[in-house]
């Protein structure tokens, strides 16, 4: 009896052993490099439980691989970069970090087809562009290289500042490049192409232009201008009772003539005041009492 229960253990034990073997097997060895409470190891701990239960969309999958890939693990990533694209076949952005790892690591070839599979998807994409023409820099086309410089650098000029994207530096074809795109952009800017009947293009251009909105008269400048032209110009009403006179011609911008009392020192003296206010906010009565005051008062002194 005591012998069979010893075996019966000892097969309980063997089987346990062999599920935890099975199940460590089974686990990416990644995951035995997580660490503990460490924010962003529980952030991949957390995602790659999640993808285990098929709870991750393609895009999540892919910030799965690119965290595996500054981890450390470039063949993890590419694994879940290419999980994405099981999910979404037109995800090129999956393609164009699977060529970014095969890149890191020097698998030209592979990482040339995974970037050309990136731009079949999106011709204009500026990054893949430019490490595609680093990778051709590399492998001694500086044609195509050079090709895949100027495409890139025309759908994101950006690219061509260090201090934006520091493998600039790194490339030797890809000063030459920016500079081809600038006396390329230089030389249309700067050609002499006048148009032969340009009254004629204004015309046909102007029944196209947007008709600008109705401004209403008292706002209009140049109506204001028609009116004070056309009529005299009005009085404000004064509170103040002011003896009756003749219309009198002076200059809107003539400075009055300040009196001995109100002045004194003479105009060429320094001291004076100008008792002018602004032009934009004076009106011609404004010039006219000042004068009249001092009109009376030196009658007042003559007398």
């Amino acid at each position: 009896m005591r012998a069979r229960i010893l075996v019966l253990f000892i097969a309980v034990g063997v089987f346990s052993l062999y599920a935890v073997v099975i199940a460590s097997a089974d686990e990416p060895i990644f995951v035995k490099w997580l660490v503990a409470d460490d924010p962003g190891d529980e952030t991949i701990r957390d995602y790659w439980e999640r993808s285990e239960k098929g709870e991750l969309a393609a895009p999540e999958l892919v910030d799965l691989g690119t965290m595996l890939f500054y981890r450390g693990f470039p063949d993890d990533a590419i694994r879940y970069f290419k999980q994405a694209l099981d999910l979404d076949a037109d995800l090129f952005e999956a393609w164009f970090r699977i060529g970014l790892v095969e890149h890191s690591r020097g698998d030209l070839d592979n990482a040339r087809q995974a970037y050309e599979r990136c731009l079949k998807q999106r011709p204009g994409h500026g990054w893949c562009n430019f490490y595609l023409g680093l990778l051709q820099e590399e492998m001694g086309r500086s044609t195509k290289a050079m090709q895949y410089y100027e495409t890139a650098f025309e759908h994101a000029p950006e690219l061509a500042d260090p201090t934006y994207n520091p493998e600039v530096l790194s490339s030797k074809l890809a000063l030459g490049a920016k500079l081809r795109d600038y006396d390329q952009r230089r030389f249309e800017t700067g050609a002499p192409l006048r148009y032969l009947e340009p009254k004629e293009v204004r015309k046909v251009r102007r029944r196209y232009e947007p008709t600008p909105a109705a401004v209403p008269e008292e706002v209009t400048p140049a109506a204001t201008s028609a009116s004070e032209s056309a009529a005299p110009q009005t009085q404000p009403p004064s509170t103040q009772s002011k003896p009756q006179r003749p219309p009198r011609s002076i200059p809107v911008r003539r400075a009055p003539t300040p009196s001995p009392t109100e002045s004194g020192t003479s105009d060429g003296q320094s001291g004076s005041r100008s008792r002018m206010a602004p032009i934009a906010s004076t009106s011609d009565e404004a010039h006219l009492v000042p004068r009249w005051i001092g009109l009376t008062r030196w009658a007042e002194v003559l007398v």
